[in-house]
């Protein structure tokens, strides 16, 4: 029989140990969710005065925005959290209600520059019921209405540049964590059909970025609303800031059901390497209660099991009684 070197022999061990790692911590995240199936929303802001669970959220939020700024700051990239969704006005949700005031004090008590576009949408939403969101999210005019608005972010960090260069060698293949596709047409499980490109990056945008880097990059990331689902990708609101500014690389790393925790982790393994000289973190209330251990273990990309607090799982038993 043929012997390893020791090197060999402990790369093989290692993989195994990862394998078999990964595997345990499947298992595990498959059991948590078939005994917490439930993913609360707003019962968990009902009573946010002298909520003690909803402060363990929103401190989950805090510990991982200050960990993407400290990211950045390596970087030398600058950070800009803006707060959009369509949820404000008479379609406001609980979640944000509560959530956007509290991520507006964070930036603040941590020197974030931030931008709150919730009243320039909720005025805007309430000028037409055309207007209105469609599952929650911006329908077409409502992705043109906030390429409008990010237009004044851009234009305001016009000058800034990082001077952060990868080596080639250190760069990831991929820079989003989505699938690639051409002009693929999805329904969203809602009926809502809408055309789909995915580039060769994991990105949604229609080319791929190339280096060495040659125009000011912005990289956007967020949730659903900079994703922008049930729209074509000519018409999501990225799209429509890189026709405005071909000039510069506008980079759309959003994903669906994504949170703070996720932006942060994307950005260290991933985004970083597309060296963004802006980082544009578009975020709201429901990243706050999206740190809800149910929600964590269905959607999170890190792939962790995550067991419920035991103020999680007191309000979760209070909930599904």
């Amino acid at each position: 029989m043929l012997a390893l070197p020791p090197l060999l022999m402990a790369g093989a061990c290692s993989d195994k140990k990862q394998s078999l790692t990964g595997m345990a911590n499947e298992l595990a995240k498959t059991s948590l969710a078939n005994d917490y199936p439930r993913i609360p929303t707003d019962e968990l802001v009902r009573e946010v005065n002298g909520n003690s669970l909803y402060a363990e959220l929103k401190d989950r939020y805090s510990q991982s925005l200050s960990a993407l700024k400290n990211e950045a700051a390596v970087d030398h990239a600058k950070i800009i959290v803006v707060v959009m969704t369509p949820e404000v006005g008479k379609f406001t949700s609980a979640a944000n209600t509560a959530g956007i005031p509290f991520i507006l004090e964070t930036c603040t008590n941590m020197g974030v520059d931030f931008v709150d576009f919730t009243p320039d949408i909720s005025e805007w939403m309430e000028s037409d019921p055309k207007h209105a969101p469609l599952e929650g999210n911006f329908t077409k005019q409502g992705t043109a209405f906030m390429a409008d608005l990010l237009g004044s972010v851009i234009t305001k960090y016009d000058e800034y540049r990082s001077p952060k260069i990868f080596p080639a060698g250190e760069k990831p293949e991929t820079f989003g964590d989505l699938v690639q596709k051409k002009d693929e047409v999805l329904d969203g499980e809602k009926n809502i059909p809408y055309r789909l490109t995915v580039n060769a990056q994991g990105l949604r945008m229609n080319h791929n970025i190339t280096f060495p880097k040659r125009k000011q990059t912005i990289l956007f990331l967020g949730d659903s609303k900079i994703f922008n689902p049930y729209v074509d990708n000519d018409d999501i609101t990225t799209e429509l800031l890189q026709k405005r500014y071909p000039d510069k690389e506008i980079v759309n790393a959003g994903n669906l059901q994504y949170t703070m925790e996720d932006y942060y982790s994307l950005y260290l393994e991933k985004a970083r390497f597309v060296e963004p000289d802006l980082i544009v973190v578009c975020t709201n209330g429901g990243d706050v209660l999206d740190n809800f251990f149910s929600q964590r273990n269905r959607y999170s990309r890190a792939g962790k099991s995550y067991k419920p607090s035991p103020l999680e799982k007191k309000f979760y038993q209070q909930m599904s009684k």
